[in-house]
């Protein structure tokens, strides 16, 4: 099954209005949501509690996963690839998250199979050095 356009689109505008902490590197993810939520709030827990989006990588970088506090309760968004792998930023020694923008959020989850890979590697080198 494709996923259209306009689904993708409909799930990132949606988070459009969040503050967003990319996680550089990668993590494992045999962890579930109660050890993704505890490590988004052990980076910044008043942003966590205030609903920003910490957004994590696998180490085979085929998966993408978001967190976020709502309310009462943990969001996990979970974005997974089958032939191809994200471009992510690496981690270097200044810091473990970058703070991003909503478009590089967007350029990051693209599909590295479409046109806009070069945006989304770019965006990836670019959030590296940050």
């Amino acid at each position: 099954m494709k996923t259209s356009k306009t689904t993708n689109d409909s799930i990132l505008n949606a988070l459009s209005n969040k503050k967003i902490f990319i996680i550089t590197g990668n993590i494992d993810f045999r962890v579930g949501i109660d050890m993704l939520s505890a490590n988004a709030a052990s980076i910044n827990q008043e942003e966590f509690f205030n609903g920003a989006l910490f957004v994590y990588c696998s180490k085979s970088r085929k998966q993408i996963r978001m967190v976020f506090w709502e309310g009462c309760g943990v969001w996990l968004l979970t974005r997974k690839l089958n032939k191809s792998k994200f471009y992510w930023p690496c981690k270097n020694s200044k810091s473990e998250e970058v703070i991003a923008c909503y478009e590089d959020l967007k350029a990051l989850l693209k599909d590295p199979i479409s046109w806009d890979i070069l945006n989304s590697k770019n965006v990836a080198e670019r959030l590296s050095k940050t």
